[in-house]
């Protein structure tokens, strides 16, 4: 019996960049091949061996035929020249990322097409190399990676994301860089050329992008698809896919999240996910006809639900705002609150700041992810406001948004909102939060001081998701002016951003929820009429029947016409209803219903 025994060949090579410097490059090729080779290019500030990828070259060069091409950055890992941060990637002065493209399809063995690979700083790298234009690159797929590093990645909400940058500096063993990051807290041209979105028109790569519920870049990431799917070239525009799982970023592929356990559905196996990248490579490199441009735009995880749902645009078509007004009660209701002077104080002490419990995080002390926020309720500075348990489930998906009228009697301060999942149990689960330096509140690339003591309002982003709040449990919001570490915590004395200030005032921050100054948050759902078969493959159990014009139940059920108008709630039978065409609502699934 004849065995073939599959291996590989490497070469190792210092590439040079335009200016010279050289660039630490391993190159891996199928040893038996015929023809050119098509290359997967994955640029890393990590060790070229410590990136997870040993284990799949030969699945990549001599199983799937692909020359692999694994470089470290300038200044990292056995590459000449000073680190960048990643300014050297993209498309300015230098461009590294350019070429190294260049010099791959410049090789004797090489086809001239090009497609990148990878996670996190390597999906950072792919979406820089997007936006040079070079037309050798003909895809990429992005992993948990940012495309916007300003807004995504260092100072998210125009406040300094602590934890990870320094962290991750220092990590790298490049903690003199972390002042280069600081130096810089506006949104300047130091900035643009580390931001996808501002070339989107001329990018012309086909994108698999894979995102996280959890993960530190998962709002960059909607973001690009939503640009690049829409906005793009002829040849990005239309062919960006996107998959949206209930992963951190460390996490990412696997069922335990946070204080959260999903079902084995949440899970993404290492090998599947090869597969997906290399079906995608297969389409875009080689023509063939495997089905990738069958797989629906969107793809994403609904937490709560804990079933995966298709759309074409994110959020899904159909989903639409409402706002729940904050009360003085401690209630979050639709209805607009009626007190003349209503407001809730609290005090924010720099020195001892609100710590972050979880989030879009990574490393964070404590873990990330979907954790239990309930702790921070018995502190002096946060006020929460939360729902009634609710009667029906309440799917929310989309952004959600915070508006609120506040007062403070310093200069500037910070305003964070968390968004929970209480449960019966008393269980906070963190959904999404997001935070709002309040002398950005005109725009991050300038600063506005508060006027001490003077009404304002400020927007707060809260970032995505995709998540079902059961019956019995309620919608919540916490509110503070600080998540340390995850974010620096904002001194209140109004000066020029440093980190670590020893400057630190108290402030006595006001949220206001009165007639006049209304705050809410605004939030996306899908709403009671929406079938939602459409969206999740739910068993088809009717549960009732239609008979002389009327629908009867035994169970629970409400009935809306066309326009959404609630037409019966209750058991028994409706009314004799119209002729027409109705959505019957019961153990929470909703079906379109024909009545004669």
């Amino acid at each position: 019996m004849l065995h073939l025994v599959l291996s590989y060949s490497h070469e190792f090579h210092m590439v040079p960049m335009r200016d010279g410097v050289r660039l630490a490059t391993d190159v891996y090729k199928p040893t038996i091949y015929f023809g050119e080779l098509h290359t997967i290019l994955v640029r890393t500030p990590y060790g070229r061996t410590d990136v997870g990828l040993n284990a799949f070259i030969p699945y990549i060069t001599d199983v799937r035929g692909y020359a692999l091409v694994v470089q470290s950055v300038r200044g990292f890992q056995g590459s000449e020249g000073d680190p960048q941060v990643f300014r050297t990637d993209g498309w300015g002065q230098l461009q590294d990322g350019y070429d190294a493209v260049e010099w791959i399809i410049s090789q004797d063995w090489s086809s001239g097409k090009v497609c990148g690979a990878w996670f996190s700083a390597m999906g950072i790298t792919q979406y820089l190399l997007a936006g040079t234009y070079h037309p050798a690159y003909k895809c990429a797929v992005p992993l948990v990676g940012a495309a916007d590093v300003y807004h995504y990645a260092a100072f998210q909400g125009g406040e300094f994301r602590k934890n990870l940058v320094e962290n991750w500096l220092t990590g790298l063993g490049t903690p003199f860089l972390i002042d280069s990051v600081v130096s810089h807290p506006l949104y300047d041209t130091t900035w643009y050329i580390l931001d996808l979105n501002r070339r989107v028109s001329g990018v012309n790569v086909p994108m698999l992008h894979f995102a996280g519920w959890f993960d530190l870049f998962l709002e960059s990431q909607i973001e690009i698809w939503n640009r690049l799917q829409f906005q793009g070239g002829p040849l990005a525009r239309g062919n960006q896919k996107l998959i949206i799982g209930p992963w951190t970023h460390l996490g990412f592929g696997r069922t335990d999240q946070g204080d959260l356990s999903f079902p084995s559905n949440a899970s993404l196996p290492v090998t599947t996910l090869v597969d997906m990248m290399a079906d995608w490579y297969d389409y875009w490199l080689d023509g063939e006809d495997n089905g990738v441009l069958d797989w629906p735009p969107v793809k994403f995880y609904i937490v709560g639900l804990n079933e995966w749902a298709t759309a074409d645009t994110f959020p899904p078509r159909g989903v639409y705002y409402r706002k729940w007004y904050l009360h003085p009660d401690g209630s979050l209701r639709l209805t607009r609150p009626t007190s003349a002077n209503g407001f809730s104080a609290y005090t924010y002490d720099p020195s001892d700041p609100t710590p972050s419990i979880g989030g879009n995080e990574m490393n964070l002390p404590g873990g990330d992810g979907p954790k239990d926020q309930s702790p921070l309720f018995s502190r002096g500075d946060v006020l929460v406001f939360q729902t009634d348990p609710l009667v029906d489930t309440l799917v929310v998906i989309g952004s959600i948004k915070a508006k609120l009228y506040i007062r403070s009697d310093r200069y500037d301060t910070d305003f964070v909102v968390r968004v929970v999942d209480v449960y019966p149990d008393g269980r906070a689960i963190l959904v999404a939060d997001g935070i709002l330096k309040a002398r950005h509140r005109y725009g991050f690339d300038r600063e506005v001081l508060l006027t001490p003591e003077q009404m304002d309002s400020v927007e707060v982003r809260v970032w995505s998701t995709a998540w079902a709040f059961m019956p019995g449990h309620r919608l919540g919001i916490v509110i503070s002016s600080a998540s340390y570490p995850r974010f620096e915590a904002n001194p209140n004395n109004g000066g020029p951003f440093v980190r670590d200030d020893t400057l630190k005032l108290i402030a006595h921050n006001e949220v206001h929820h009165s007639a006049t100054y209304a705050s809410y948050i605004d939030v996306p759902i899908l709403p009671p009429t929406t079938d939602v078969q459409e969206f999740v493959d739910l068993v088809d159990v009717p549960d009732y029947t239609v008979e002389n014009g009327r629908v009867c139940s035994s169970l629970r059920l409400k009935v809306y016409d066309l326009s959404g108008r609630l037409v019966h709630s209750g058991r028994g039978c409706s009314p004799a209803l119209r002729k027409g065409v109705y959505f019957v609502r019961v153990r929470g699934k909703v079906v379109k219903q024909p009545v004669m």
